[in-house]
This record gives structure tokens, sequence and C-alpha cells, in this order.
């Protein structure tokens, strides 16, 4: 599990770098707005992901790795995952474009955005299917590759001072990755997804939606208040924090289909409280030397920006180290088959902190988003951490698909 997570942190940590390079370049050839406008619509992409992409991605993962031996069953569940992932992302899309134009962009960037929506949820589903099937170095190779497709494409459009055009590198960068990644595995008729799988996925989209929703949404607040100068240093502070989070995103990946395979995992077992531990004092550690090296980071990155961005960064860092200690209780729920305990964990912890955005945007500004951001995230981390000190025997049997039972009335 230690070379998996290895491997997955090298790809998530090659793709958040890119994040952060892309809109370095943004910011420098296309300035601080541009910078605002582009930064707001990879949020809205990724926002759209959990709707069902990234919950396909998470139970394909989850899927493979218990029946690994099946190939006729993993092939049916694959089909038919892969056909609501096409619909779906089509149907996000659309959706996608009318969001855009109200964040005050125009039609060729709006679709640009729906470019990417489409090209990041296939990226997000191949890339849960291959450590599904534990292919990290696959993972790692590809990320890279897809990295480099991307920022060279955006040079070039950078180059020729295209702005309209800033979003399709990255979603090229995505395309290829989804395509490398493919699996080509035996084509048979017959079976289809269990019920059970099917629920499964549906929680894991709003365990997904509540649990990494708030922090895109930050960015997309950001737009709104100030959709000029302010958001765009905002932008600055939001691509040097996110990118840190996702250390844990790519450590949970990996836990959520090495820890499928047992049972009764939970915090009572040395092992596990261990890792948590570890885990989160690797973060504070983390981004605590990130908050203290801000000025300088920003800086370096976004020299037009950064005497205005270093508070917002450093009180976004906060909120997302609390969201990345988060991340690996709660997917030792998912492996052990309760994601609807995470979906309604992380229920009260969305809920008031989106109502904690529009309660401060007035005193906050575009920092409102960091605000709601930093209490959802904290609600959340206590209830995912109580219910992962409970043995999954105490709250629900695990069923032949691996997902837990509703616990006996």
């Amino acid at each position: 599990m230690l070379s998996s997570a290895l491997l997955s942190t090298w790809g998530i940590g090659v793709q958040g770098l890119t994040r952060l390079a892309y809109t370095v370049l943004i910011g420098r050839f296309f300035g601080t707005d541009d910078l605002g406008h582009a930064s707001a619509l990879m949020s809205l992409s990724i926002f759209a992901a959990l709707l069902w992409p990234t919950a396909a991605a998470n139970t394909v993962s989850r899927f493979l790795a218990v029946h690994a031996g099946d190939a006729a069953g993993t092939a049916a569940v694959e089909r038919a995952l892969r056909r609501s992932l096409v619909l779906s992302s089509l149907v996000l899309a659309v959706a996608t474009v009318p969001v855009a134009r109200l964040l005050g962009n125009g039609w060729g960037l709006s679709a640009s955005a729906a470019a990417l929506v489409v090209a990041y949820g296939a990226y997000a589903y191949v890339r849960g299917a291959q450590l599904g099937r534990h292919r990290a170095t696959a993972v790692a190779v590809w990320d890279t590759v897809a990295s480099a497709v991307a920022l060279g494409a955006l040079l070039i459009v950078c180059a020729t001072g295209r702005g309209v055009l800033v979003l399709l590198p990255l979603a090229v960068g995505y395309a290829v990755f989804a395509v490398a990644g493919r699996a080509r595995g035996p084509r048979l008729d017959g079976g289809g997804p269990s019920s059970h799988l099917m629920r499964f996925a549906a929680w894991n989209v709003l365990a997904g939606l509540t649990t990494n929703g708030l922090l895109q949404i930050a960015m997309i607040t950001a737009q709104l208040v100030d959709p000029g100068r302010g958001a765009g240093v905002y932008a600055a502070a939001f691509t040097l924090a996110t990118p840190a989070s996702m250390l844990g995103q790519a450590v949970s990946q990996v836990v959520v289909p090495a820890f499928a395979r047992r049972t009764g995992t939970s915090l009572r077992d040395p092992g596990v409280l261990r890792l948590v531990l570890v885990f989160g004092v690797v973060s504070t550690v983390a981004f605590g030397v990130v908050a203290l090296l801000a000025p300088w980071l920003l800086s370096v990155a976004y020299p037009a920006e950064a005497e205005g961005a270093v508070p917002l960064l450093r009180f976004l860092l906060l909120g997302v180290l609390v969201f990345t200690v988060g991340l690996v209780p709660s997917a030792l729920l998912l492996a052990a088959g309760r994601s609807r305990q995470v979906a309604l964990a992380s229920v009260s912890g969305f809920v008031v902190g989106l109502a904690v955005v529009p309660a401060v945007a007035a005193h906050a500004g575009v920092q409102a988003g960091s605000v709601g951001f930093l209490v959802g995230s904290s609600i959340n981390l206590v209830v995912v951490l109580v219910l992962a000190s409970r043995r999954s025997g105490e709250s629900g049997r695990p069923t032949p698909e691996g997902v837990a039972a509703p616990p006996a009335a």
C-alpha cells in the first residue's frame, strides 16, 4: 500500500503543480481578471464532476479491488458505469454553459468550460478504475504525460494571445489520460451493476458533493462577490492552497481499495489509528511551512497579486488542513462500505458551511467562501472521526457487494 500511495501521490502532485503552473501562466500572460475567471471555471468543472463522475470513479475503484478475479462481473459493471458517466457528463456539460455565463464569461470560454467538465469527469473515472486494478505506476506515468501535454498546449495559447482558449489545454491533458488509461478488457454481454452497488454510488455522490463541494464553492463565491481584481487575487491564494489538499486525496484514493478487502476497520485498530495520526501530523507540518513561506511563494508565482493574497492564503490553508485531515477517516468508512454514513456525516458540515457564506459575505467579501469552508470542514472532521472510531459491524453488516447494510432496527 505504501508504494501505491507514493505513486498515487506523485501523480496527484504532478497534477496539482500543473494546475498551479497553469494559473501562473494565465495570470502572467492575461492578467488578474482572467486569472479569476479561469480559476472559477476550473472549480466549476470539479464541482460538476462531484454530481456523478467522481462517485462513479470511487465506485469502480472499490468494486474492482474487491472483485479482482471476476472478469465477467467487473466487465458488466464497468460497462454500465461508463454509460452512466457519458450520459451524466453530457448533461453536466450542457448545464455548465449557462452557469459560466452567469459568472460573467463569454460564449467561447463557457463552451471551453463545458469541454473541461467532460474531460475531467473521464479523467477521474479512468484514474479510479486504474487504481482499483492496482496500476498506480501507470497512473503516475500518464498523470505526468497528461500534465506535460496540458502545459505545452497552454504555452501555445499564451503565445498566440487567445485568452478564450485558456481552458482547452487542460481539457486536452485530461482527455489524453482518459484515452491512454482506458481499460481494454473483454466485451461481455449480460449483467449489470446490482442495486446495492448503484446505491453505494448514489450515496457517494452526496458524500463527495458535501465533502469536497465547499472548497470549489469558495472560489466560485469569490467570482460572484468581486468578479474583477478581487476574484483574481483570491484565485492566487486558492491555487496555492488547493494543491496541498491533493496529498490527502491521493492517499485516500489508495486507502479505499487497499482497505476494501478488510472488515471491521476502524480507528480502534492500532495500524489505522497510527496512519491517521501520522497523516495529520505530516499535513500540519506541510501546511505550516506553506503558510510561513506564503509571502515568498506568492511573490514568485503571482507578483501582481501577492500583497493582497497573503492573508487570504493563510486563512484558506487552515480550512484546507482541516478538510485534508478528514479525508483518511472518510476513506476508511468508504472502504468499509459505509458511504451512506460518510454522506450523512458530511451533509451537516456542508449545510452549515453553505449557510455561513452569505451570512458573512457583506463583511468578509471574497473570503466569505473560505469562512464557510472552514466551518463546514471542522464539523465534518469531528463527525467522521466519531464514526470511524466505531467498527463497521456496529453500524451495519457487509453485504456481498461490500456495501454496508442498514443497521438492524
